[in-house]
């Protein structure tokens, strides 16, 4: 057997004579040819077409499911009011409790406030001043609102012929930097209401911490997620229009649906609040005091500047925007019982009234400060802040006969001369 010499191994390992292995493809080249790269790809481009073009932008928003929180109800009232109110309150629920409960003893009847927000008692009182108004009164507080709330209230529901002819804007401390809240854009009413509007010019003011300004932008720019109820809610009507001449039977409406009221409609979804559960009662003083003062304590534990000046921004940007549509502003300061003004900071009490004098001066807008106005007792106070009936029928007696003795405010109540 022939010797094999290192010149013959050599050529037998030349390059020359032998096959070049092939070569692998890299990590990149490998996830692009993934099919769910691919994939992806196709959801992004999908996604930007639907972002760009909006196809459900025109849904019907009270379409649209919801939870049964304060804002739904309060909503559906106002839209629902005929004749249109004349004078809407906004606040929080310093004003919404106090009023609902005069409203019981001034109409000697139960009064269920997941439904009924219109105020026959403040009518009345006006009506006693002011000769020649024939309106109504309805009381927007809502629970834990805050003036970015009232702001959006305005923008989205004062529209065409839902626009009262008077805002009476009612502010307690609390309402303008309240240090358990977070930022403008995370309350239940905020969420409810962006659904009548676009909110992209608010996004630095409403979102002033990470989280929720993040989850903004992935409601906004993520359509599926933004937008699934509205995709839903098109899709299934267009699909019911297409069916109705084929198959009536089984497109007509259901007899659950058949009906006035809210009872069965969006059914699948946890109530937040049902009718019949908050419900005011004549002659039913409160007897009691509930202390809340840790609660009150935490709420007023600092000035809370920054957030402060954030709610002052909103309160502005609800003037210009109320003149903008022609309605008249009043500003209205509540008041507050002693162990609530002993248990607050010293400073916060004197700067909220102070900011909203000199903002009421210096844009010539009516301002009334029933501190200063009345007589408020411990008896009126069912706990640190709100009030009971007799505490609302102060609040609604000061803040009519008061309002009335602007020029501005007759004259846009009487719709002549001052």
């Amino acid at each position: 057997m022939p010797l094999t010499t290192s010149k013959t191994r050599e050529t037998s390992t030349s390059p020359e004579v032998q096959e070049s292995a092939p070569r692998q493809p890299s990590l990149m080249g490998k996830i692009a040819a993934s099919a769910a790269f691919k994939a992806g790809v196709l959801v992004i481009l999908a996604n930007l077409i639907l972002v760009l073009t909006n196809p459900f932008a025109k849904v019907d928003p009270d379409s649209l499911p919801t939870l049964k929180s304060w804002v739904f109800w309060t909503t559906q009232d106002y839209l629902n009011q005929k004749p249109n109110p004349s004078v809407v309150l906004l606040g929080s629920s310093l004003v919404m409790n106090s009023v609902w409960m005069q409203e019981a003893e001034h109409l000697q009847k139960d009064v269920d406030i997941a439904v009924n927000h219109r105020t026959q008692y403040m009518e009345s009182v006006l009506k006693s001043h002011l000769p020649g108004f024939t309106g109504t009164c309805f009381n927007f507080g809502l629970p834990g609102a805050m003036v970015s709330d009232g702001y959006m209230i305005v923008r989205t529901l004062f529209v065409k012929e839902k626009t009262p002819k008077v805002a009476v804007i009612c502010l307690g401390p609390r309402d303008l930097m309240d240090t358990s809240f977070s930022c403008a854009g995370a309350t239940s009413h905020f969420k409810y209401l962006e659904r009548y509007t676009d909110t992209k010019d608010l996004l630095d003011l409403a979102y002033t911490s990470a989280w929720p300004k993040i989850n903004y932008m992935l409601r906004e720019y993520i359509y599926f997620v933004g937008k699934k109820w509205h995709a839903q809610i098109t899709t299934s009507e267009g699909m019911k229009a297409a069916m109705a001449p084929v198959l009536p039977a089984f497109t007509r409406n259901s007899l659950l649906d058949q009906k006035t009221e809210f009872d069965k409609q969006f059914a699948f979804l946890r109530s937040e609040v049902e009718k019949g559960v908050y419900i005011a009662k004549p002659n039913a003083q409160t007897v009691g005091f509930y202390d809340n003062g840790k609660d009150w304590r935490k709420r007023f534990k600092n000035t809370n500047d920054e957030m402060f000046q954030n709610q002052l921004t909103w309160l502005k940007m609800n003037l210009a925007l109320l003149k903008e549509k022609g309605v008249q502003p009043v500003i209205v300061n509540l008041p507050m019982s002693e162990l609530g003004l002993k248990a607050i900071r010293p400073g916060i009490y004197e700067r909220h009234v102070q900011t909203l004098s000199a903002l009421c001066k210096e844009q010539n807008i009516p301002y009334i400060d029933t501190m200063k106005e009345g007589r408020f007792e411990a008896a009126d106070f069912t706990d640190y802040g709100h009030m009971d009936a007799s505490g609302g029928k102060k609040i609604v007696d000061i803040a009519a006969s008061k309002m009335v003795e602007f020029p501005q405010v007759k004259q846009a109540l009487l719709g002549g001369k001052p």
